[in-house]
C-alpha cells in the first residue's frame, strides 16, 4: 500500500490554556495552546497512529471514514 494523503474532520474545543483537538473516526486526541499547535500536535498524533496500524485496519479506517457523516441535534440540559 503506498502513501496517501487523507483529510480527517477535526472537532477543536477551547480548554483552560488552550485547545482540545478530537479526531472521531480513530478516536485519536490531542492538545495544544493554540489553534495552531492543536492542529499541528492532532496532525502528529494521527500519522505516529498510523504508522502503528496494519493495512487490514487502515482500510476499515478508511471505510469508516468514508461512511462517517456529521450534523446538530438539540438537546435540552438542566442543571442537577
Amino acid at each position: 500500500m503506498s502513501d496517501q494523503r487523507v483529510t480527517f474532520h477535526i472537532v477543536y474545543t477551547p480548554d483552560e490554556g488552550g485547545y482540545n483537538a478530537l479526531e472521531p473516526v480513530t478516536g485519536t486526541t490531542s492538545w495544544g495552546q493554540d489553534l495552531a499547535e492543536a492542529k499541528a500536535m492532532i496532525t502528529e498524533a494521527l500519522e505516529l497512529y498510523f504508522a502503528e496500524v496494519s493495512r487490514e485496519e487502515v482500510e476499515d479506517i478508511a471505510s469508516r471514514q468514508a461512511d462517517a457523516w456529521s450534523g446538530d441535534v438539540d438537546v435540552t440540559v438542566s442543571a442537577a
